[in-house]
This record gives structure tokens, sequence and C-alpha cells, in this order.
């Protein structure tokens, strides 16, 4: 999916784990990827979400380090781990769903 992410209004990195099994041991090994935001759809390497379908998001912090981010879509709940404060990406996206925000 190739998108110019120079026009985003807001991005945010997510870690994906992705796990197997080498000669008997589990390996894990963790993906850095990014979320783009812009004014009509929220962009990730694998989907493109129409903000029309994204009603909401938030976040619950996971650890010390990381937090999980939810956007609840039409299709229900996606989650993103995340290791930054998403604050800002969750108020960015609500100030363009809500103008009152």
């Amino acid at each position: 999916m190739s998108v110019d992410h120079a026009n985003s209004l807001s991005s945010i990195a997510y870690i994906d784990t992705e796990r197997s099994i080498e000669a008997g041991e589990m390996k894990l090994v963790h993906l850095e990827y990014h979320l783009h935001l812009y004014e009509d759809t929220l962009v990730a390497p694998t989907a493109k979400y129409n903000l029309a379908n994204v009603w909401d998001m938030s976040y619950k912090s996971f650890s010390e380090e990381a937090n999980l981010l939810y956007l609840h879509t039409h299709r229900g709940v996606i989650t993103y781990k995340v290791y930054e404060d998403p604050g800002q990406f969750v108020t960015t996206f609500k100030k363009l769903k809500n103008s009152n925000y």
C-alpha cells in the first residue's frame, strides 16, 4: 500500500509480535510499524480504515512501558500495542471526528 505519509495529521509507532518455533525453541520477533492518521482515513501497513467506519479510539496502559490503542470500528475493536503515549494521536482523531472536542 503506497501512501504519501508527509500529509498525515498524526502518526504513531506500534509493535507487532511474531512468534515462531525454530529448532524446538519459541522465537519472538518484535516488528515496528506506523499508523498514519489523515483527514478521512487511518492507514496501517496491512489495513486502511475510512474514518466514517472508525467510531472511536481509546487507549489503556498495558504495562509501565506499553499501552494498548483501541480502534472501535464497524467490524469490532482492533488493538495495537504502542510504546509511546498515544494521547496526542487519540486527541487528533477525536478533533477530526468531533469539531467540538
